[in-house]
């Protein structure tokens, strides 16, 4: 997870910057650092927010039930009547 997070730091740091520099240069508009900043960091922390979501997506998949029978896969320390 964490290889993930800082590739998403490193290109939302190029794209942000990148973005920025070409509007500039084609209006004129000029975005403060301070901004440039607080959006390399949202996105980064929404990306982080999708990696997580998506390990632990793939860790519920794997996960099995205590009991093979259907009738009580809800505890496997159930008692039979």
């Amino acid at each position: 997870m964490k290889k993930a997070v800082w590739i998403a730091f490193a290109a939302a740091l190029v794209l942000v910057n990148g973005v920025a520099e070409l509007l500039f240069y084609f209006t004129g508009f000029n975005i403060v650092m301070l901004h440039r900043i607080s959006l390399i960091l949202g996105i980064t922390m929404i990306a982080s927010i999708f990696v997580g979501t998506i390990l632990l997506i793939g860790k519920l998949e794997e996960e099995r039930p205590l009991s093979g029978r259907v009738k009580d896969t809800l505890g496997a320390d159930k008692k039979e009547a």
